[in-house]
């Protein structure tokens, strides 16, 4: 009798197997649930991190560019390299353009404390070294290049600072201003300003060089693609996500980089002319005559 009681209170392997599959059947949506909340908020971080990024990258090089620099040759200054050179390479899809020249922006980087109000900056991008597999494989780094001062190769050197490193593409226009677009009374057409600077436009170029065109463009168009897709996504795969970022810069309006634009030629203030001595009483006197102040352009009175 006791043994039969014992086998009618345990569960059977069937009411077992029913109890898991209703177990399962209640924990696998809450799982999916919790999995693509997860998923959500990683997604949502990941997206607001690039777009927080973004645009501080853009700003940076929007004010770089704003305030590019340049001189004709000089003979007491030896220059080997272009102030302006813009280089492209890679596809539409994938550009890896590279851009060299000097600002007139504060540098970062300091010599005893003193910030240069002349830099050399230059943009580039790198691919990632990285496993096979790995999130940031295929995708490039965009490094931003600085060099304290100008010295005579503004296209070289320096040191360049990591801005991001999930770039898929990094892509530069330059545009050129027809010469014969300007009027009469030195003003353009409003309506031929767009035209100029239209994706595909006639005066549209890929690369730039200060030293063949004899002066910077006269708008650059800069196009930064970002993956945003989390790095931790399930399915980051399968389904991507990306931003992407444009501006249009105008760039500083200088003349012909000839010989009659010298930004370096300095001219010193004129040394004034020493007045002539009055006479041995005269208020001019600046040997401290007897009756003199003192106050001319020789030494300062020092009686007592």
């Amino acid at each position: 009798m006791g043994s039969a009681h014992n086998r009618r209170s345990g569960f059977t392997l069937v009411e077992i197997v029913i109890a898991m599959l209703i177990t399962a059947l209640i924990v696998l949506p809450l799982g999916m649930i919790v999995r693509s909340t997860i998923d959500a908020k990683v997604s949502v971080e990941s997206e607001a991190r690039a777009r927080r990024l973004g645009p501080s990258i853009m700003a940076a090089i929007a004010r770089d560019l704003r305030n590019a620099w340049a001189t004709g040759p000089d003979e007491n200054v030896e220059v080997d390299g272009e102030w302006f050179r813009g280089e492209h390479n890679g596809g539409d899809d994938d550009a890896q353009d590279e851009i060299w020249f000097a600002s007139s922006i504060d540098s970062y980087m300091k010599y005893e404390g003193i910030s240069s109000d002349l830099t050399e900056v230059g943009y580039y991008v790198k691919e990632n070294k990285v496993e096979d597999g790995s999130p940031l494989d295929g995708l490039y780094s965009l490094y931003r290049r600085e060099d304290f001062s100008v010295d005579k190769r503004p296209d070289e050197g320096g040191l360049g600072i990591k801005m991001h490193d999930r770039v898929v593409s990094f892509h530069i226009w330059y545009y050129d201003l027809p010469r014969d677009a300007v009027g009469e009374d030195g003003k353009l057409d409003p309506a031929a300003l767009e035209e100029v600077v239209k994706r595909g436009s006639s005066t549209e170029k890929e690369s730039w060089d200060s030293k063949d065109n004899d002066r910077l463009p006269y708008a650059v168009r800069v196009e930064l693609i970002l993956d945003a897709t989390p790095i931790d996504a399930y399915n980051r795969k399968t389904k991507k996500r990306y931003a992407v970022y444009e501006t249009l810069v105008r760039m500083p309006d200088f003349p012909k980089l000839d010989e009659n634009f010298r930004l370096f030629s300095a001219q010193s203030p004129a040394v004034p002319q020493q007045p002539e001595n009055t006479g041995e009483n005269g208020n001019n006197n600046g040997n401290n005559g007897e009756n003199g102040n003192g106050n001319g352009n020789g030494n300062p009175p020092t009686g007592g």
